[in-house]
């Protein structure tokens, strides 16, 4: 929507530069000055949208971190975007249409009369009418029409001063800009002009004011020319430029109110710097300020808020870094960044598209910040009363141990099993123990069966 945001910025500023010629030159009898405020002023209002003043925008911070690559998905336009675009489209066409069908009854008509050239211009006689009017080099005029002389004069004034490229101009911004307004008034005010010019030199020429007064209010019913041309009948204007032919012309210092265009385009400008978020500002002006901000530093110090966000707009806090929507933000890659691959083995990043390596300094629109919550802290270890809980990762299974070699058979008899108690083995010192001798044990009823065992040159046992 590039093309309807900027076509709105440009009609802004040229009801903007309008009104304040309706304000303050309109009366002035200065219509030269007049008509160039009015062309400028049309064309600058489609140039300011271009142009930003770099140093009036706020600060772009500096980002030293690794660019990273991200797979996006195209997504159509709304509707509405596209009914919009199509209703401009015809109103575009129609005007088009309606503006080559007139240039093609302009050529039809200079084919149908008779045609005398001149050094600086070509005049067409038409028999049987009562018109005048001059389009570029060409000057038509009726065989019924009084005063030839001075009608000739008139629209020379028109040839000589090219007024048609005026008016060609007006047209073809008529045809881009018909939704506004403002636009017909100020192709009707640029005619007013030429007709002022007219008028002003061809009175000095006849010395008698009052007599080409007098000849305007004679002639008034005669045929007007095509929408396109000069016409020197024109009911529409003929009280404007009779009362303009006797007006009290305009001092010198009138023209200091001219100078106004200067602080007007200045404060526009600032206006479309930091007024409008938009990508087409292509012309800049002066050097943005810039800061260097490590994404370590910033993860630890700053916070980011995303444009539309409650309290985004206000004054943060000390700690705090507000990075609103559409801000522009260098990115200084640590090193190169690898992007992913198609199985073409072709480095993609939407739909296919080679990807261009991002070079130092690279300028890029941050439009949508994501904000991504922190990992959350670990959970305190609990603590426990002298035992350790044992996670087993990994097991280490170890072959058993080999069987016993057969010992000497001993001439005692099996002994009956009983209940044995181990208490918890104490470390010696001693020599192991020379000989065991087990007896047969004696069974009793109402006793339980315990060994008589008897151990022969004891070693000494060393208390711990």
């Amino acid at each position: 929507m590039n093309w309807l945001h900027y076509l709105i910025e440009a009609n802004l500023y040229l009801v903007v530069f309008y009104l304040a010629y309706s304000v303050l030159l309109a009366k002035d009898t200065h219509y030269q000055l007049n008509r160039v405020f009015l062309l400028l002023s049309s064309a600058v209002a489609f140039v300011l949208p271009l142009i930003q003043l770099n140093f009036l925008k706020p600060t772009a911070y500096v980002y030293e971190a690794t660019a990273t690559y991200m797979q996006a998905t195209a997504s159509s336009p709304p509707l509405w975007q596209a009914v919009l675009f199509d209703a401009y489209l015809a109103g575009v066409l129609v005007l088009a249409t309606g503006f080559a069908i007139k240039l093609i009854r302009l050529k039809r008509l200079k084919k149908s009369g008779t045609i005398i050239n001149s050094k600086d211009h070509h005049l067409v006689h038409l028999k049987g009418s009562n018109t005048a009017f001059s389009f570029f080099n060409y000057l038509f005029i009726g065989d019924d029409t009084g005063n030839e002389s001075l009608i000739i004069r008139h629209e020379l004034v028109h040839i000589r001063q090219k007024h048609s490229a005026d008016v060609l101009f007006m047209e073809l911004l008529k045809i881009i800009n018909w939704f506004n307004p403002v636009v017909y008034l100020l192709q009707r005010s640029i005619r007013t002009q030429h007709e002022y010019l007219a008028d002003e030199q061809t009175a000095l020429a006849t010395h008698n004011t009052v007599a080409y007064a007098s000849f305007l209010l004679n002639n008034a019913y005669g045929l007007s020319g095509p929408a396109i041309t000069h016409s020197f009948f024109n009911q529409n204007l003929l009280k404007k430029r009779i009362i303009m032919l006797d007006q009290k012309r305009s001092g010198s210092l009138a023209r200091l109110k001219y100078l106004v265009a200067v602080p007007l385009c200045a404060a526009l400008l600032a206006e479309s710097t930091l007024g409008f978020s938009k990508s087409y500002g292509f012309i800049g002006i002066g050097q943005q300020k810039t800061a260097i901000v490590s994404t370590t530093d910033t993860a630890k110090k700053f916070k980011i808020v995303p444009d539309g966000h409650k309290g985004s707009n206000k004054k943060g806090k000390k700690g705090t870094m507000v990075i609103k929507r559409d801000t522009v933000v260098t990115m200084r890659p640590t090193q190169a960044p690898t992007p992913p691959k198609n199985p073409a083995g072709k480095s993609t990043a939407l739909h296919g598209t080679p990807t261009p390596p991002l070079a130092k300094n690279a300028k890029v629109k941050v439009t949508d910040v994501i904000l991504t919550p922190p990992p959350p802290p670990p959970l305190p270890a609990k603590k426990t009363s002298g035992k350790k809980k044992v996670i087993i990762t990994d097991v280490i299974l170890t072959p058993p141990p080999p069987p016993p070699l057969p010992s000497k058979k001993a001439d005692t008899k099996p002994v009956q099993k009983a209940d044995i108690r181990i208490d918890e083995p104490v470390k010696t010192t001693a020599k192991p123990t020379s000989e065991i001798r087990i007896d047969e044990p004696v069974v009793t009823s109402d006793k339980k069966i315990s060994p008589d065992i008897r151990i022969d040159n004891p070693a000494p046992v060393k208390k711990p």
